[in-house]
């Protein structure tokens, strides 16, 4: 099942590596499940319980930290350290693969929002800030691909690293020969459809988003992926955000 996060209230002095190393695995013992990849977030508490926990995950998800409706999917377990130490840990379990693009998608797009480019204008990128296509970049798999409407088709190539120079380690050609064949595999209709391609950037903790817009208007100057071009694809445009 996997898990968005973990949140650990604890009484007394700060824990050390492996106070959180011994909590997470009787988690996992307890849950059958891992939280390796998992961020996991400690709190000082006078008297830790599982209703200050709870309020800690709701304002996770008013920080759109993590999916909706985090505690129908909230399991809580109670430990004692040494020292008679109380604590209280929460684990948010996972609905979507990244909930955390629905914090930072709104954040990238007003990046590009701010070059004034054509293509921000159009009904196609205002759909991507929407609650169903936030829902499906949270929750795809690499290679999906959904048309949302007559707008715009989004399709999400997950990566495993963050680094540019990683990045473009994967894109044999560059990227735009690459995302050729990402987008056949889609079935995204380019020149037909507004077409919007996220990646999607993980290595452990570390998390990027990158985006591709395509107008079907190709007298619309087209989003690229700046950072993750190759040198010769660069030398053919600059860069806007």
């Amino acid at each position: 099942m996997g898990a968005e996060r973990v949140l650990i209230l604890h009484q007394g002095d700060d824990l050390d590596v492996g106070e959180v190393q011994g909590i997470v695995d009787s988690i996992e013992g307890e849950a059958g499940d891992s939280l390796v990849g998992t961020r996991v977030t400690t709190y000082p508490a006078a008297e830790p319980a599982e209703s200050v926990a709870h309020a800690l995950v709701l304002r996770l998800e008013s920080d759109r930290e993590v999916a909706p409706d985090p505690l129908s999917r909230t399991s809580t377990y109670a430990y004692e350290l040494s020292g008679g130490r109380a604590v209280v840990a929460v684990v948010v379990w996972a609905d979507e693969v990244n909930a955390w693009v629905r914090r930072v998608v709104p954040q990238h797009m007003v990046r590009v929002e701010a070059t004034g480019m054509a293509l921000t204008r159009r009904p196609g990128w205002e759909r991507l800030a929407g609650e169903d296509a936030l829902a499906f970049v949270a929750r795809a798999r690499d290679g999906d691909g959904r048309r949302f409407g007559d707008d715009v088709h989004v399709v999400v190539s997950l990566l495993p690293g963050t680094k540019p120079r990683r990045i473009r380690r994967l894109m044999p050609g560059g990227y735009l020969q690459w995302v050729d064949g990402v987008f056949r595999r889609a079935d995204a209709p380019l020149g037909r459809i507004d077409v919007a391609h996220w990646l999607v950037c993980v290595d452990g903790q570390k998390r990027v988003l990158h985006l591709a817009y395509l107008a079907a208007d190709r007298n619309v100057m087209p989003l690229l992926p700046w950072e993750v071009l190759s040198r010769a694809e660069k030398r053919g445009g600059r860069k806007l955000t």
